[in-house]
């Protein structure tokens, strides 16, 4: 019997950054000084290679204060794959 995995879905950091008005930088250096906890940052395998990010998007909404139902039918440029 095969267990089904659903897929999280994420954000990007320019995303999660128009979403509460601040820049891509911004969630990108949170992430990586482990101040969010709606994601992570995972460093570069070489030198000069660029991070990871990983933004949950339930968790986002959560920091944010969002209702995802509500937001979804407000704002439905924020939806992703």
């Amino acid at each position: 019997m095969k267990e089904k995995v659903c897929r999280v879905e994420t954000l990007t950091p320019e995303q999660a950054g128009k979403i509460i008005g601040k820049n891509a930088e911004y969630i990108r250096a949170g992430l990586r000084l482990q101040r969010f906890d709606f994601g992570s940052a995972v460093p570069p395998k070489k030198e000069g290679g660029n991070w990871n990010y990983n933004i949950i998007k339930s968790k986002f909404y959560k920091y944010a204060g969002i209702n995802e139902r509500k937001y979804y039918t407000k704002n439905a440029t924020y939806h992703t794959k």
